[in-house]
């Protein structure tokens, strides 16, 4: 019996032996191959590009190139991304401010804002009746404005009384300066030609309609508005469409040419 318990023991003893001899191999091997370390130095600047990337990217994004002002007696301003999507929208009036103040229209496409725009009750409503309506692409991006009233002008297409047209940005700090969305400082300053004593606050609370029926009387009958659905083949530098050709007005509205 003391016999096996003493072997017993020599096994355990034994077994111990072994595994030191195991770690220390291990540690041995360990030393002679350290593990490698990204070096920090290395890591610091593919962060920052990282960072770089990324708020590139949300730049991009959340900046607006491009700006469509739709007018007839809401007037409100979508601001588009590089990628065609609407990321603000401005109300210039309280009509404006009521319809901007739908949070479905951020982010979405332009065109399918605009036909939300459309779409709404009271704006069909001054559509289905003598309203008008105006909207304009705003910006210095000649391809994406040729491309954005094209697409304006498909929305559009088949109201009588809407007419589109593209201009450059260089007014558009004016017109909010005054207060007003760039399709109300357009008509502004031809009704102001005629009515040096008008202000923009008169402006911006009258319709579309009113305005031009407004410059039409002031004008002798001289400038009114086209008829019909512009037809003025778009692109960059286009000025608003002149309908059938039957209606006098501004130059601007009659030649499709933009004025600045």
């Amino acid at each position: 019996m003391n016999e096996r318990i003493k072997n017993a023991f020599d096994s355990i003893k034994a077994e111990e032996e072994l595994k030191e001899k195991t770690l220390d191999y291990i540690a041995a091997k360990a030393d002679a191959h350290p593990r490698r370390s990204f070096p920090a130095a290395r890591l610091v600047p593919m962060l920052a590009c990282l960072v770089l990337v990324i708020l590139a990217g949300g730049w991009a994004w959340f900046s607006p190139s491009a700006t469509i002002s739709v007018d007839i007696n809401p007037s409100l301003e979508l601001g588009v991304n590089r990628f065609d999507k609407v990321v603000y929208v401005i109300g210039w009036n309280d009509d404006g401010r009521e319809l901007a103040s739908s949070p479905d229209l951020k982010y979405m496409d332009y065109d399918k804002a605009l036909e939300q725009i459309m779409d709404s009750e009271e704006i069909s409503y001054l559509l289905s009746g003598d309203g008008v309506m105006t909207v304009a692409v705003v910006g210095d991006n000649e391809t994406q404005c040729g491309r954005l009233l094209s697409g304006v002008r498909s929305c559009t297409a088949g109201q009588g009384n809407a007419y589109c047209y593209s201009a450059s940005a260089e007014e558009l700090e004016e017109a909010h300066k005054l207060g007003l969305s760039y399709g109300k400082y357009r008509v502004f300053l031809e009704l102001l030609e005629l009515d040096p004593d008008i202000s923009p606050q008169q402006v911006n609370s009258m319709t579309m309609r009113e305005i031009w029926d407004t410059i039409e009387s002031l004008s002798g009958g001289k400038q009114s508005l086209p008829s019909g659905q512009n037809t003025h083949t778009p692109g960059s530098g286009q000025g608003m469409g002149q309908g059938n050709g039957q209606g006098k007005g501004p130059s601007w509205a009659r030649s499709g040419e933009q004025e600045n």
